[in-house]
């Protein structure tokens, strides 16, 4: 596999120490952090008597894996909360699932909200802020209850019912972690997960579940309706906490980094619009602007991974066919719902989820093998893509132009290995996670000596889960031996420590000691 360079550290000591000189510290409330979602990991769904959502149908047809336990982290949070806080990290991401708070009922009414799976949400919420961590709340991560149907984000009727629910279970957890636990509110939000992934994963790729066929509009509907239930929830979120009388929250939605402008950055430059002070008729305009601004930026990334001509011909009628193809008029209830908000403010902080971005290295060439293993065919892309930190520093920046100088965060970062036929497999590039993340952190550290306001990095994610299907692709910190339930271990798939690697980045970051974050930067795990 001659095209797949070796991953390596790209940084000597030299560099780390010019980096870290010169008086450099972390922000005070730097959040290092695990990302997790509800699906991927609590376990009991689609399974009779447990809560159904719209990955059911797909699940019941034997189309993906059963999610099973998953990490049964709905049973295990404690155990699984306290893994994480030994990592040294001080923020924990995890998601409500509608499916489990708003149940499906047989009545052909609207199901009413199951009290107890909020309060349990509490409990878990409760347990992570005692452990001394920062929860950091996701609503919507790619489900929804089944009873909504499967292209609930296409109905406009049926969008009625998320406010409600965001109402619900927002006021409910707060009340409680102050009433039952004497705690204070949740501080972070972010509203809807990748609605960029999921509109174009569910209604041009067909990789995520819907019915309502295919096509770059029927994408940009269900995106535009995302991001007008974001800025429903922002403004919910926020009267809530003003009528209550809590600390303004931070409430956010989160983007899964895409190269082309109007696959990713267009989102957030309509939700900064009105702090931008530019009028509905000049968005046009503004969006072109905005998007020159962007391609600057992303065409300084370095290309560590040498893409055939094929690839970027490709690329390059993706990125005409984008531009040529796009339509604000899909997006007329979004900006309908920006407009008309008393808020001009739609994100108080920035957050992103960086992986492979750039799309001719997304693009697979089949050989008789990939032809012949389900697995592969279904998420190849995910054990095999391009490590690439140097280009985060210019998606960081990318990102935070036109935002005002919010604060942004790395929400999600991660690699996979592949378990296959009960064994798992080394990377073609040969990378391993504790070289990941001391090339990914090395090079956000380089973004916020910069300038570029970052306030958090997490990783994804706390243990292998269930990936969309799989459990084929090994994401953890921490390993799942799945031959015999539920067995959690103590590195990752491939054997790395990774969360002592973890662990000792961020406390020697924490330390602002020259010679340990050296040793940290450089060490094998």
């Amino acid at each position: 596999m001659a095209d797949i360079p070796e991953f390596r550290r790209h940084f000597e000591k030299p560099d780390i120490e010019k980096l870290f000189s010169d008086g450099f510290a972390l922000p005070e409330d730097f959040l290092f952090g695990v990302a997790t979602s509800g699906y991927q990991t609590e376990g009991g769904y689609n399974a009779p008597g447990k809560p159904f959502n719209n990955w059911w149908k797909w699940e019941s047809r034997g189309r993906i894996e059963r999610s099973g336990e998953a990490t049964r982290f709905w049973d295990d949070y404690e155990k699984d909360i306290e893994i994480a806080r030994s990592t040294g990290v001080n923020a924990f991401r995890l998601g409500v699932e509608w499916a489990r708070v708003q149940p499906s009922s047989t009545s052909g009414l609207i199901p009413p909200f199951d009290d107890k799976a909020i309060e349990h949400y509490s409990k878990i919420i409760a347990f992570i802020m005692k452990a001394e961590m920062e929860p950091v709340l996701t609503l919507h991560h790619f489900t929804h209850p089944l009873w909504l149907g499967m292209d609930f984000w296409l109905d406009r009727e049926s969008l009625e019912h998320f406010d409600p629910f965001v109402r619900k279970v927002v006021s409910d957890l707060n009340k409680s972690l102050i009433e039952k636990h004497g705690l204070r509110p949740i501080k972070y939000y972010t509203t809807i997960n990748e609605p960029n992934a999921l509109a174009l994963g569910t209604y041009l790729i067909r990789s995520l579940p819907g019915k309502k066929g295919i096509g770059i509009h029927k994408s940009g509907r269900a995106w535009g309706n995302m991001l007008a239930a974001h800025c429903h929830a922002y403004d919910i979120i926020h009267d809530l906490y003003e009528e209550a009388g809590w600390e303004e929250p931070l409430v956010t939605y989160n983007t899964s980094q895409l190269s082309i402008y109007w696959l990713d950055k267009f989102a957030t430059d309509l939700l900064n619009a009105r702090i931008n002070e530019v009028e509905r008729a000049d968005l046009a305009d503004y969006f072109q602007g905005s998007r020159k601004s962007w391609d600057e930026e992303i065409n300084l990334c370095p290309e560590v991974r040498k893409a055939s001509i094929l690839s970027r011909v490709l690329e390059r009628l993706l990125y005409e066919g984008t531009e040529r193809l796009f339509s604000l008029e899909d997006f007329d209830n979004a900006i309908d719902a920006l407009y008309s908000s008393q808020l001009e403010k739609k994100l108080d902080w920035l957050a992103v989820d960086f992986y492979d971005p750039f799309f001719r290295n997304m693009i697979v060439f089949p050989t008789l093998d990939y032809l012949l293993d389900r697995g592969a065919r279904k998420h190849y892309f995910l054990w095999n893509q391009t490590l690439n930190p140097q280009a985060l520093p210019h998606f960081l920046k990318g990102m935070c132009l036109n935002s005002r100088g919010i604060p942004i965060v790395l929400l999600e970062n991660g690699m996979a290995y592949r378990l296959a036929r009960g064994r798992v497999e080394q990377r073609r590039d040969r990378a391993t996670r504790d070289a990941f993340l001391q090339c990914y952190i090395f090079e956000a550290m380089k973004a916020l000596k910069m300038g570029v306001p970052l306030s958090g990095y997490f990783h994804w994610t706390l243990f292998d889960n269930f990936e969309w299907g799989s459990y084929e692709p090994r994401f953890g910190l921490y390993a799942v031996d799945r031959t015999e339930g539920v067995g959690k271990k103590t590195k990752d798939a491939w054997g790395v420590d990774a969360g002592a690697a973890y662990k000792e980045i961020i406390s020697s970051l924490e330390s602002g000691e020259q010679k340990r974050i050296v040793d940290a930067f450089t060490n094998d795990y």
